[in-house]
């Protein structure tokens, strides 16, 4: 992807966060990934979260004790927001990137 198409796509989602037009959003984890999550033992495994929305796995990881959690987004306002939600969680990185 070229500059210009990232920054295009880039706009396009931070503007969806804005305008919290997110129709795609459960406003929960997803019960697939949930269910996924749930089957794992090794709370140290490494996760990553590209296109990571609100990160509602990210909080049920937090929740169940996973250490090693990464969650990337080409969106400014969804990274920043998230940012301060899960400040001082230091299991979690939080990256604006495509």
């Amino acid at each position: 992807m070229n500059s210009r198409d990232k920054e295009s796509a880039q706009k396009f989602w931070d503007d969806n966060y804005q305008s919290e037009t997110t129709g795609w959003d459960l406003g929960e984890v997803s019960p697939p990934l949930k269910e996924y999550i749930d089957q794992l033992k090794d709370k140290d495994l490494r996760i990553l979260i590209p296109g990571c929305g609100n990160a509602y796995e990210a909080a049920y990881l937090l929740q169940q004790g996973f250490t090693d959690i990464t969650l990337i987004d080409i969106a400014p306002t969804v990274v920043n927001r998230l940012k301060n939600r899960f400040e001082g969680k230091t299991a979690l990185k939080i990256l604006l990137s495509d």
